[in-house]
């Protein structure tokens, strides 16, 4: 997947002067940590990005391993001297790291999707097998197709804004692959058109989800979006419904007994 990889790194070449830093959204992640898995004491944050979101658990008491394989980890030097007896970042593919400690939460944010199903299959019997502990939870933010299907074609021109740390001009394009239900998000610096760098991400509907959970030792306990749960008995047919609107949603997810 190193087209992942070079994603990753180059874009946040683009973004990282003015996406390092704390914000609302950190905050909000942390207390939907405390909310959903409250005695949690030890997390592991995969794909960790700039470190900001195990920063704020560190500083509110969590002991935190973040594991990034782009080079966006690099701007997070900064947290891990400010708390440096709680928080570890390593800079490695989560499919290959070996880590010896077992946590009471894994969290992945808005990542969850590259490669195939067996890929995700793959990462999935990890958390439950090597890495979560018996009474733990698996919180993973999963695409939504219905949201991504209406994205697609869209393209959007970003100028620079050296002002707020972002010092390229850069254009964005989504598409949508119906056959294998992905999205493409698409970017390239204007300078460059040649030159294009694609994310590639598996979308999964609830009822996809439960589908790929069948062969893992993960069981879906609960589904969110913003905060609030909901159910695959409610209707889905209403447009009103916060699928219509969202273009993911949060999995909470724990070891099958």
């Amino acid at each position: 997947m190193q087209w992942t990889k070079d994603f990753y790194s180059k874009t946040g070449k683009w973004w990282g002067p003015a996406e390092v830093g704390i914000t609302k959204r950190d905050h909000i992640r942390f207390q939907t940590i405390k909310r959903l898995v409250p005695d949690a004491k030890n997390i592991l944050e995969l794909g960790s990005s700039y470190g900001n979101t195990a920063a704020v658990c560190a500083s509110e008491g969590l002991n935190v391993t973040g594991i990034e394989f782009s080079d966006r980890i690099d701007f997070a030097g900064i947290y891990q001297d400010q708390y440096p007896n709680n928080l570890i970042f390593i800079k490695k593919d989560f499919y290959q790291v070996k880590l010896e400690d077992k946590f009471d939460a894994v969290i992945y944010w808005n990542g969850f999707g590259i490669g195939t199903d067996s890929d995700q299959r793959k990462l999935l019997n990890r958390i439950s097998d090597e890495w979560l502990l018996p009474n733990g939870k698996a919180l993973i933010d999963i695409a939504n197709p219905y949201v991504w299907t209406k994205w697609t074609g869209d393209i959007e021109h970003k100028d620079p804004k050296p002002e707020l740390g972002y010092n390229y001009s850069v254009n964005q394009k989504n598409e949508f692959d119906p056959v294998h239900n992905r999205f493409i998000d698409m970017w390239w610096d204007s300078n460059h058109p040649e030159e294009i760098l694609k994310l590639d991400i598996r979308c999964y509907s609830p009822a996809d989800l439960l589908l790929l959970l069948e062969k893992t030792n993960l069981t879906l306990e609960r589904m969110e979006i913003e905060g609030k749960e909901f159910k695959l008995d409610e209707p889905l047919t209403n447009s009103s419904h916060p699928l219509a609107i969202v273009n993911e949603y949060l999995a909470v997810l724990s070891i099958k007994k």
